[in-house]
């Protein structure tokens, strides 16, 4: 990339940043960073009005093929929604598509590809509202060859979006790596050749370092960016936890036990930890959550909760959403959801989802929340894995722990194979998506844009 490249890059990116105009002071605009659009769990408040008309709205894309595939989605400034789609059998993705509010496609627009190879994986789209950008890295490959590129697209609020990429071997063709952004420090936070962590400035897409020892994240969790420090966590595939400074030393690396995923929520203000796992040293595997505190050299275990004896067992369990209005965090282990103090894990209510007939006939599954701390409604997704496949949302009220209402969102015979996390914009709607299908078959892409509850 030329010189002259870069200088028109930054005139650009100084003009965005004088044009976006976004309240610096919002804490719930740091997920658009931390959580790099992976797994959202608070909602998004455009700067912009986002001009929706209050209508429930459903596009299907028939066209995507890939099972497989990692659909990065994000939203903006005015509350469109970016995501990949893909036109392909082979190919992971073609091009991003915009959709506005109201479910109309505001542009599309061509992945930058290199000659005679095809697209193998796309990372998450980050989201980055203070200066109205968008990040994404992407790789290609031929029969013997591979190429990654990192890519910001310019002006995605209007209908004439521009991309600018740069070639790097540094990303691996083969491993789907998280993205996430370090407004801290400039930085772009991903995992590169050999499973490390490394960054990359995010004017010239050089790579500032890298950490060859440390074990990086992977597509199965995130990078968490600290917005006051610029410090950065994440739990590697050994299943420790690892901390790093913005200048890529690493600060401490901590066992957060074994078993269960490997997403867990942080608080910045009290600088604790929270996480759900499983015992394995247990003979039963007991489902448990644990609160940890961030300190110099590692981490101390505050507190501890542990589920109590059940008619059915279920060890699966969503990641925890902290409520900081309210001092508490708010998981789902199905059929419940459950309430506890942060400070102390103690429980504050436990209430019943489904019922236990409904696990056993359709072998329910909770996918993921999302959380409006203004509103205090949490949207849970809840998936089906047996026939008829069925995907509804139950919103909860989380300072009563009633539920509000439950909406189905499909039933059908064909497998919902990946469900993706609500994006809740302002208190004004819900972005919901899904995929329905097995590989080879076509797997379409279905998005659904509905109110919130207020």
């Amino acid at each position: 990339m030329q010189y002259s490249n870069f200088i028109l890059t930054f005139l650009l990116i100084s003009i965005n940043k004088i044009e976006a105009k976004v309240n610096d002071s919002n804490d719930e605009l740091s997920w658009t960073t931390t959580m790099g659009n992976v797994h959202n769990t608070r909602r998004l408040i455009p700067s912009v009005s986002t001009e929706y008309n209050g209508t429930t709205w459903t596009s299907i894309f028939n066209s995507s093929s890939q099972d497989s595939t990692v659909f990065g989605t994000a939203a903006g400034i005015n509350g469109d929604l970016y995501l990949f789609l893909t036109d392909s059998r082979y190919s992971s993705a073609d091009y991003m598509l915009c959709l506005t509010t109201n479910g109309e496609i505001r542009w599309h627009l061509h992945l930058e590809s290199p000659s005679l190879k095809i697209n193998v994986g796309v990372s998450n789209i980050v989201s980055d509202q203070k200066n109205n950008l968008l990040y994404y890295t992407s790789s290609w490959a031929d029969s013997g060859t591979f190429i990654s590129k990192i890519c910001r697209v310019f002006y995605p609020d209007t209908h004439h979006p521009a991309q600018e990429c740069m070639d790097t071997y540094k990303i691996s063709s083969n491993f789907l790596a998280p993205l996430a952004l370090n407004t801290k420090a400039d930085l772009l936070i991903t995992t590169v050749i050999e499973n490390a962590p490394a960054a990359f400035n995010i004017t010239t897409f050089e790579m500032v370092w890298t950490s060859a020892e440390t074990m990086g994240s992977d597509a199965s969790t995130d990078y968490k960016i600290d917005s006051r420090t610029g410090d950065i966590y994440w739990i590697g595939g050994d299943d420790d936890m690892y901390k790093m400074n913005a200048n890529g030393t690493r600060l401490f690396i901590n066992d957060t036990n074994s078993g269960g995923n490997r997403y867990f929520a942080f608080d910045s203000q009290r600088q604790i930890i929270v996480r759900a796992w499983q015992n394995l040293s247990d003979h039963d595997w007991p489902l448990i959550v644990s609160g940890w505190n961030i300190e110099k050299n590692g981490l101390h275990e505050r507190w501890q909760w542990k589920k109590g004896n059940s008619s059915y067992i279920n060890m699966d369990c969503t990641p925890p959403v902290i409520d900081n209005q309210n001092d508490a965090i708010y998981f789902v282990n199905l059929p419940n959801a459950i309430a506890l103090n942060i400070n102390t894990g103690l429980p504050r209510w436990q209430i019943d989802m489904v019922t236990i007939d409904e696990m056993n006939d359709f072998d329910l599954v909770s996918e993921c929340t999302a959380f409006n701390e203004q509103t205090r409604i949490l949207y849970v997704l809840v998936r089906s894995t047996k026939t008829s496949f069925k995907l509804f949302l139950i919103a909860v009220h989380v300072d009563t722990g009633k539920i509000l209402r439950r909406m189905d969102l499909i039933v059908t015979e064909k497998q919902i194979t990946i469900p993706f996390c609500p994006i809740l914009i302002g208190n004004d709607m819900v972005y919901l998506s899904w995929l329905t299908g097995n590989y080879p078959d076509l797997v379409p892409l279905t998005i659904s844009g509905v109110p919130q509850l207020s």
